[in-house]
């Protein structure tokens, strides 16, 4: 199937913008404070590591995302819902690991209005959350 000229040239912009974005674990595991006693616990080094994961997959939705839309004829509504899951887990084991890491990691009101702006900015602008 080949995709109208205009389509290409969205997906392949989109993809180029969203290039740059970190997950909330990236962020969340650079502003940590080495020097807190918990930063050197096991669990907190665990959470680091197991905050990559959301990195991954942030790269990958990235590109799926505007090849989704495009493929579905601009479904957006499923292609926003799964985006915000994935951010709503990303945000969630970002405040796991500052909580486990000695630093103050996000209510759950809080993960949760991120996640609500995150994907009323994407209803709006017609992208996935960030």
């Amino acid at each position: 199937m080949s995709l109208p000229f205009p389509y290409k040239v969205m997906s392949v912009a989109l993809a180029g913008c969203l290039g740059g974005c970190a997950s909330q674990s990236e962020l969340t595991a650079l502003r940590l404070d080495p020097g807190n006693p918990k930063y050197r616990t096991e669990d907190c080094q665990r959470s680091i590591e197991g905050g990559t994961v959301h990195r991954d997959i942030k790269s990958v939705t990235m590109v799926a995302t505007p090849v989704l839309l495009v493929v579905s004829g601009g479904l957006l509504l499923p292609v926003l819902a799964a985006n915000a899951g994935l951010d709503a887990a990303d945000r969630i084991d970002a405040s796991n690991m500052a909580n486990r890491c000695g630093s103050r990691g996000e209510s759950g009101a809080e993960i949760a209005g991120s996640v609500a702006t995150g994907a009323a900015l994407g209803a709006a602008t017609g992208l996935a959350p960030k």
